[in-house]
């Protein structure tokens, strides 16, 4: 039976693919005019290339070893006596499912040829088998050189926990991504598939995980700083840190001379006081609330209805009415304790007039602050879900929060039950928007250029939300009109469009979504569209592709 690996046609392990390490080594390190001090600044580029592909064939290659060496010990070539012995040698499988079993002793003459520990030797192994056996599209591409070990190992060991099938669809959706994308959205990606082909494991450990929360205290350093460690879900965390730096305005706009991490700081304190945090919000939300107008006398405890009775008098009376004695409750009276003052509101003694002023202005403070709408103490805070048309019918699935990442529907469920939610209509993204003659990009506009590139379209870039810079492809130029549409922009970053713009980096979109960016010192090429970054060179086809995507006039 042919395993996923040969099924790809992946090449033989034999010493004809083999590099000549000896030769390589002792070119990098003796040769002369290696110093990069001597070198032209095109030529400094041309080594970091030829270094690169000479540190990812070396790496790559040690993970071909590493499963050769695995082959040459399987699980049945243990001896009896080896089996027998209490210590002895014993069938391991470190890999996941899918993998073969190898001898535990022989991972000690690899690590101790690698300068590894037998840990980390073991780990690599399991990670060569992982990515023949469980991996066998990205295993392909490995052996090709046209991926690091290190991005493929990630995968790997963070697959590692999927069933076999499981780990195949995860090798068909993210084997072409890596290498062409950034670091962060292949972890992104990664994420995204694993929850899509094991989801309901990923929502028993989402379960399991809100039970490990807490807040934590670390040890004060020399200098009398301590630090809080919170762990706590999501959305609780992001209104909590919103309240943070809302109360560290509102510190900035009332003279606080610090810093914002000193103003954050110092908010921390005054959250430590809910009265001190109540009164400063309201203050800056509503200035007046505690100045309550004199007139009004809304903010007033109410009388009760003994107080009405006792103050009620008849209309037509011109003397207020004698009171009235009971000789009987008089002879019963104790002499110790003199008689009730008829004149102190229904015959109640007022024996502690300060706890009462206190009680009044508790009541009067309660009532201002129950006239404030608790929505205006809650921060700004905001969660960007998007939520697939899939993961709806299935009930169950992947979603997207903006600055977090992909997550499970589930979780994102909960999240959702405490927060005000806000519903968009779909928006239909195949027809473009009308275009527009201003330099400044329309809020709708904006808002759809996000939805089909929420990342950067700069070569290998990780920056992505919506605060990434629109770029337009061609210059703006005052006076032409519509120069400011969808397919006249770019999404960058701001160190991105700096260089773009002041750096001599260029940039042209032959087609809507497909770019092509030409640096300035070699005139190497990238294409990136959606499949990622694609480095051309800088040789004669490179420039070909550069010229035949150069703009043609609009009409």
């Amino acid at each position: 039976m042919k395993s996923a690996a040969q099924e790809l046609s992946v090449p033989p392990f034999n010493v004809g693919h083999m590099i000549d390490g000896s030769g390589l080594m002792n070119t990098a390190l003796g040769a002369a005019g290696v110093d990069p001090s001597c070198l032209a600044t095109d030529q400094l580029l041309h080594q970091v290339t030829a270094f690169h592909w000479l540190a990812r064939a070396t790496s790559n290659s040690n993970l071909r070893l590493a499963a050769a060496w695995a082959d040459r010990f399987p699980a049945d070539s243990i001896t009896a006596y080896q089996l027998a012995i209490p210590g002895g040698d014993r069938p391991i499988r470190p890999g996941g499912d899918g993998t073969p079993e190898f001898t535990r002793f022989c991972v000690t003459g690899l690590a101790a040829t690698m300068h590894k520990s037998t840990g980390t030797a073991e780990r690599i192994i399991a990670d060569a088998l992982d990515l023949r056996h469980r991996l066998p599209h990205l295993w392909q591409r490995l052996c090709n050189n046209e991926v690091d070990a290190l991005d493929c190992q990630t995968i790997a060991r963070q697959s590692r926990h999927l069933t076999l099938e499981q780990a195949l669809e995860v090798d068909r959706s993210i084997a072409p991504m890596v290498g062409r994308w950034s670091w962060n959205k292949l972890l992104a990606q990664l994420d995204a598939t694993i929850i899509r082909v094991d989801a309901e494991n990923v929502k028993k450990l989402a379960d399991q995980a809100a039970h490990d929360v807490g807040v934590f205290m670390n040890q004060s350093n020399e200098h009398g700083i301590k630090g809080i460690y919170i762990l706590t879900k999501t959305p609780a965390g992001i209104r909590f840190y919103a309240q943070v730096s809302r109360i560290a305005d509102i510190l900035a706009r009332r003279g606080h001379p610090g810093s914002k991490n000193e103003r954050m700081a110092a908010a921390i304190d005054v959250l430590a006081n809910p009265l001190d945090a109540v009164r400063m919000i309201a203050e800056d939300t509503a200035p007046t609330l505690f100045d309550p107008d004199p007139d009004d006398d809304s903010l007033f405890p109410k009388a009760t209805s003994h107080d009405a009775d006792t103050e009620t008098t008849d209309p037509t009376a011109s003397e207020p009415a004698a009171p009235t004695h009971d000789a009987n409750a008089e002879q019963d009276q104790p002499d110790d304790e003199p008689a009730p003052d008829p004149q102190d509101g229904g015959g109640q003694s007022n024996r502690f007039p300060r706890v009462d002023q206190h009680r009044h202005l508790a009541e009067l403070a309660i009532a201002a602050i129950g006239q404030i709408d608790p929505a205006k103490f809650r921060p700004d805070a905001t969660l960007y879900v998007h939520i697939a048309q899939e993961t709806l019918r299935a009930g169950l699935g992947v979603t997207r929060v903006e600055d977090i990442g992909p997550m499970i529907s589930s979780l994102v469920a909960d999240w959702l039950g405490h927060c005000n939610i806000t519903l968009k209509p779909v928006i239909d993204l195949n027809v473009d928007m009308t275009p527009c003659d201003a330099y400044e990009v329309p809020r709708a506009m904006r808002e759809r250029m996000f939805l089909k590139y929420p990342t950067s379209r700069f070569p290998f870039s990780g920056a992505d939300g919506r605060h990434l810079d629109l770029d337009h492809t061609i210059p703006y130029t005052p006076g032409r009109p519509a120069q400011t549409r969808e397919d006249n922009l770019c999404p960058d970053g701001r160190r991105e469009h700096n260089v773009i713009t002041h750096g001599h980096w260029r940039r042209r979109q032959p087609e809507p979504g497909t770019f092509l960016f030409r640096a300035p010192r070699d005139g190497r090429v990238f294409l990136v569209d959606q499949t990622g970054s694609h480095d051309f060179g800088c040789g004669q086809f490179a420039q070909h592709i550069w010229h035949a995507a150069a703009p043609t006039t609009r009409t």
